[in-house]
């Protein structure tokens, strides 16, 4: 036996058979339907010994319109997250003999228990007739929020297609043991089209938890952020009390909380188009019970520091801005100031965020600003140096292949833009279509853009023109529409394995980084 597999043997002997209570519809052990992506994998990071192996899968040209898989191969685990929400749908418990399953007290598979099916029969008690697939060779016994599937031995396939009978036993004797166990949310039929929880309730429910261990009470988990560029964000904290709450006011720019908040409960665009519509009914229904939804508003040049930790609570982490790695493209070859678009230098400060630089806020003897990480938001916010305000907001996507991909929650934003352009006249791209958008998108109004499309769907829906004059200079108006973009390299290729991306923005307040598949991971506004 080699040196490397005597280390992977003991590493296999150290690690622990971990014990899940079974919660249909709800949980399976530590890992609960709706959590979010982020939050799983920290979990996961921080015990080593019971979850020695992690994968993660999902698709790189398109990773938002089709699910992630977290899989767990030492435990026999998969777990199954909408693309788009990066929340949790289904758990996969695709062997059963590597861990220790329980429900209510009683054992369900162990290493003293098989989960045969007279077992799990009496276990969960009398349910409907299962479903028989001839051409998996399985037997799926569906109970609400929780499906086990037994292989039937193809010699034995024609007693179980249109029959009422119960596979108990095999007529040799046998009796067959099951294979996979999925656990979803009970309001699914089955678990290949599971959507997560109402996600207004799960998150009340989060928030409403006495964990201290990120962000300020009742304020851990958004639903939502409405975003204004050169205006600043409004986020929505879901509640199931209305102790302490502020009722939402309705504006003209954005719309009041009931119409913005349950457009991002929708389940994954890979579902069909009539379980979208019910799911969507589902959440509304229960987002309409919620007593109310906690708002904090955070303005450019305008909400100081001392609001903005009273409203979210210590950051994650502060990180101070020591050089400026864009004051070169601050000015034009006349030596005339660009004005805003030399702001695109906090999407490179952030690079650096890794950095432990933890001195604490109130030892601030100069001018240099800093940046507010608040991680499990997916947001950081730059406060000026000198007058300690809020100068920037950048909201990260956490879109898989990005180099910032899970140190930042996946942020939920929608950016908002005005109706109308600036003379009155009509947005002409409310009449573009774009041939390639998810039929989703048609649903959100054209002045809307949300954290799920991608740069050509962005572009068309934003009313003004790229002014980044930071590329280069156009002599013609053919040349002003194809000048190259700003390309941002962050680390060498065996640090970031994913290549560079680029970046894209417009003088009203807005700067875009963008990915090769087209997604924005960053948005950064000033």
């Amino acid at each position: 036996m080699t040196a490397v597999m005597k280390d992977a043997a003991k590493e296999i002997k150290r690690t622990k058979r971990i014990e899940l209570l079974i919660i249909p519809g709800k949980t399976l052990g530590p890992f609960r339907l709706g959590s979010s992506l982020w939050d799983i994998i920290q979990f996961l990071r921080e015990r080593p010994l019971f979850f020695p192996s992690v994968e993660l899968k999902y698709g790189q040209l398109d990773p938002l319109r089709s699910s992630f898989i977290v899989c767990l191969p030492y435990n026999g685990i998969n777990l199954w997250f909408d693309g788009s929400l990066q929340r949790l749908t289904a758990i996969e418990c695709s062997d059963p003999s590597k861990v220790k399953l329980v429900y209510q007290n009683s054992d369900v598979s162990s290493s003293r228990t098989i989960p045969t099916f007279l077992l799990i029969y009496k276990c969960f008690g009398p349910t409907y007739l299962g479903e028989f697939k001839a051409d998996q060779n399985i037997y799926i016994l569906n109970y609400p929020g929780l499906s086990f599937t037994f292989p039937i031995p193809q010699k034995y396939n024609h007693l179980y297609t249109n029959s009422t009978e119960l596979p108990l036993e095999f007529p040799d004797g046998t009796t067959p043991i099951a294979s996979k166990m999925y656990l979803f949310h009970s309001q699914n039929s089955n678990w290949e089209t599971a959507s997560p929880p109402p996600i207004s309730k799960t998150l009340a429910e989060i928030n409403g938890g006495k964990s201290t261990k990120y962000g300020k009470l009742g304020r851990r988990e958004l639903e939502v952020v409405v975003a204004k560029p050169s205006h600043g964000v409004k986020l929505y904290f879901p509640s199931l009390t209305s102790q302490h709450q502020r009722q939402p006011t309705p504006s003209p720019s954005t719309s009041s909380t009931p119409n913005i908040v349950p457009t991002t409960t929708t389940s994954s665009p890979s579902s069909s188009s009539s379980k979208q519509g019910k799911d969507n009914n589902d959440n509304m229904n229960e987002t309409s019970a919620l007593s109310s939804y906690q708002e904090v508003e955070i303005l450019l040049r305008v909400t100081a520091l001392q609001d903005i930790l009273a409203d979210l609570g210590k950051p994650s982490r502060v990180f101070y801005k020591e050089e400026d790695k864009m004051k070169i493209h601050s000015v034009a070859d006349d030596g005339v100031a660009m004005g805003k678009m030399g702001k695109l230098d906090s999407m490179i400060g952030l690079t650096n965020s890794e950095g432990d630089d933890d001195r604490d806020l109130s030892s601030m003897n100069n001018a240099t600003d800093y940046f507010l990480n608040y991680f499990h938001l997916g947001m950081d916010i730059l406060v000026d140096g000198t007058e300690h305000v809020c100068k920037k907001i950048i909201l990260h996507g956490n879109i898989p292949g990005h180099y910032d991909f899970q140190r930042y929650k996946r942020c939920p934003f929608k950016l908002v833009f005005p109706k109308e352009l600036v003379n009155g006249q009509q947005n002409p791209n409310k009449l573009l279509v774009d041939v390639e958008s998810d039929p989703d998108e048609d649903q959100v109004p054209a002045h809307i853009v949300t954290a799920n499309m991608k740069i050509t769907t962005i572009q068309q829906r934003i009313p003004w023109k790229s002014s980044n004059k930071i590329t280069s200079k156009p002599t013609d108006e053919t040349q002003l529409e194809q000048q190259k973009p700003v390309i941002l390299t962050r680390g060498p290729n065996e640090q970031n394995p994913f290549g560079s991306t680029y970046l894209t923005g417009y003088s009203e307040g807005i700067v875009m980084e963008v990915m090769k598949n087209g997604y924005v991971p960053t948005v950064v506004l000033f």
